[in-house]
């Protein structure tokens, strides 16, 4: 169970499967097979007939033509984490067209012909994700090339020309000025509507046949990582279902609510407009009207061009007040997150962060609890009750500073881990009114009596479920990860509390510390960048300590500033 376990939080993390139901990542995880090699292994050659799928968890492999002379060989291309290789030789069944050699010790999510045909029984979505996939590879072969190519193909369905025209190149311009990757836009049937129109990303083509569009998508395939297809109203149905069949990624533009996306959008298959991986919808004018349109386009190329780089915020109570340090060098350095998850204390220190209040908007917070008589204020003891402290007088302190701030004002997107009690399921906030969240990813079972919802469930302590949320992160495309555990190991020499009656606080609290940090170290699997600051001698009710956990994790953060910060470079591939 344990090993299912490990492999649920790595199938989840990759983006074949990103979407999908726990249900679902389960099946795969007990289908899954972890394997391990060491650098300069050789995992298949050309001509074997070897259908499987390899994913990668880490290290780096090379993919090759080989020849009788191994120093001729003809090298095509070099994968990393998150990419995968023997797409065409499970679905077909043919032999390996490549030879694959790895460049490091790696290691593999490996999935076997047989056990992906019972997958596609279980989980039909997945047949649509995976047949796109074999047609470009098809495709690819048919018109000579060899390498395998990471582009992808954005269809965008423009409910209206004249508002949402723009969108794409405007798109197409933060993604090469974010990654430094270049796009090109497609539009078919189409002529410019003026001679400034002619821009080097965008190409029109007045002709409608399937067969030509297809032929020219080909010849784009390799000189441009994102090709750009637009679809607009006029556009005749031949030519819109071609372009929806060739994209690997298909949003529809529009400037309200869609009514039923199935009547108005009757050229998409059904099981395309039910995919989420697949398939989405973006209200424009929406995002005009509160003058959050080029923040998200800034966003979506980001997301687009898998440059974000996103911090999971672990527990720990006070031992967790070091993400603070590691918050001021970040601000320091100017390195700028996309995302950020959190749990327990992490989900206050990620609120101060994503709403810009950041190192310098937490100092007076800590002020007010930097002594064991101003920490007696926090005291609500509710007996009897669901928890030892009602936790009524820890939200005014945090309200104080936070407000009514919500979710969707953040200039960093946020989640928060909460565990629906009732359930045992953990819950991922990122909507409604921070503060909430905060409240409900906090709520230490037997420490702060539980949030009861709107929705009339009752959340607890998001550190139960996922003490150090780096799957939050990997779910929404994040690829590049930090991850900030402040939970101590059985090695860390701890101390105890000794304040008089309440060593039942340090019974509950350390024995879910205990569990946390075991949980904990599978996720940091998923991880780029580790840091574990942990200050020792020091317990989760120092609070009063805050400068020296600062200082530890300002330390901590710094030596490992040179690693961090390649996250942050466009060129650098993690």
């Amino acid at each position: 169970m344990k090993d299912l376990y490990g492999k649920v939080h790595l199938v989840s993390s990759l983006p074949l499967f990103r979407g999908l139901k726990r249900k679902e990542l389960v099946w795969i995880a007990e289908s899954v097979q972890i394997v391990e090699a060491k650098r300069d292994s050789i995992l298949f050659k050309r001509g074997e007939r070897k259908p499987n799928l390899y994913l990668i968890l880490s290290g780096s492999v090379l993919v090759y033509l080989p020849s009788k002379e191994e120093e001729r060989r003809e090298e095509l291309q070099i994968l990393k984490k998150g990419e995968y290789f023997g797409i065409h030789s499970l679905l077909t069944g043919e032999e390996q067209t490549h030879s694959i050699l790895t460049l490091s010790e790696s290691r593999f999510l490996v999935l076997e012909q047989k056990d992906f045909q019972e997958l596609i029984r279980k989980i039909p979505s997945l047949s649509v994700s995976f047949s796109k996939l074999l047609t470009k590879s098809l495709r690819n072969e048919l018109l000579g090339h060899r390498e395998y190519f990471k582009n992808s193909v954005y269809c965008f369905v423009h409910s209206e020309r004249e508002t949402l025209e723009d969108f794409s190149s405007k798109l197409a311009e933060s993604i090469e000025r974010e990654s430094g990757k270049s796009v090109v836009i497609l539009r078919f049937n189409q002529r410019p509507n003026s001679e400034p129109e002619k821009s080097p990303i965008l190409k029109f083509y007045r002709f409608r046949d399937p067969e030509k569009i297809m032929e020219t998508l080909g010849r784009h395939y390799p000189s441009h990582p994102f090709i750009f297809l637009d679809i607009f109203p006029e556009d005749p149905i031949e030519v819109k279902q071609t372009l929806i069949e060739e994209a690997d990624h298909i949003e529809c533009l529009s400037s309200k609510d869609l009514l039923d996306p199935k009547d108005e959008l009757s050229f998409i298959p059904e099981e395309i407009l039910s995919n989420t991986n697949l398939y989405s919808t973006i209200n424009i004018e929406k995002l005009q009207n509160q003058d959050k349109y080029s923040l998200f386009l800034t966003r979506k190329a980001r997301e687009i061009s898998g440059v974000q780089v996103g911090i999971a915020l672990g527990g720990g109570a006070a031992l967790g007040l070091a993400q603070i340090g590691i918050m001021k060098v970040f601000e320091e350095e100017n390195l700028q997150l996309d995302m950020i998850s959190g749990t327990s204390i992490g989900a206050i220190i990620g609120a101060f962060w994503a709403s810009g209040l950041g190192y310098k908007g937490i100092l007076p917070l800590l002020a007010e609890i930097d002594s064991i008589f101003k920490m007696f204020k926090l005291v609500d003891l509710s007996f009897p009750g669901q928890g030892l402290l009602h936790g009524k007088q820890v939200r005014n302190l945090l309200e104080r500073y936070l407000g009514d701030v919500s979710f969707e004002d953040l200039s960093i997107k946020l989640r928060l881990i909460s565990c629906d009690i009732t359930s045992r399921k953990e819950v991922v906030l990122s909507e409604g009114k921070v503060l909430d969240a905060v409240m409900a990813s906090i709520s230490i079972p037997g420490v702060f009596s539980p949030q009861a919802q709107e929705n009339g469930k009752v959340y607890v302590d998001g550190g139960i479920v996922n003490p150090l949320p780096v799957s939050p992160l990997k779910a929404e495309g994040v690829e590049k990860i930090i991850a900030v555990n402040s939970m101590p190991s059985s090695r860390d020499e701890m101390k105890t509390n000794k304040l008089a009656n309440l060593n039942v606080l340090d019974i509950i609290v350390n024995s879910l510390y205990s569990l946390q940090y075991r949980i904990g170290k599978y996720s940091a699997q998923d991880a780029d960048v580790y840091l574990n600051p942990i200050l020792a001698n020091s317990n989760w009710f120092e609070f009063w300590r805050s400068k020296e956990f600062i200082e530890i994790g300002e330390r901590v953060a710094r030596e490992s500033l040179t690693e961090i910060r390649k996250l942050f470079d466009p060129n650098e591939k993690v």
